[in-house]
């Protein structure tokens, strides 16, 4: 199983990117053979970029926090969601 984050909007309503997002995952669906899981990927980023902020603040992140760093930990995030049975 694959794991994709799906945007959705804060009513609960499919995201300006959700067609794109459906596109892809059908994509990777049709290539892998897997499974593909969609996880409702709202304020992922922005949580991520709150963790990563107070990981420096705290002294337990030394570099600099860029967009690689929010998209992996927001990654993290979705999956993280997903293993807790959320959708």
């Amino acid at each position: 199983m694959l794991v994709v984050g799906y945007p959705y909007n804060e009513d609960g309503s499919p995201g300006a990117l959700a067609a794109e997002a459906t596109r892809f995952a059908d994509a990777l669906a049709q290539r892998s053979g897997l499974e593909i899981k969609r996880v409702d990927e709202r304020y992922s980023s922005l949580e991520a970029s709150a963790q990563l902020k107070e990981r420096r603040a705290l002294g337990t992140r030394r570099r600099r926090v860029e967009r690689g760093d929010v998209d992996s930990l927001a990654a993290a995030i979705i999956l993280e969601r997903h293993l807790r049975g959320e959708s």
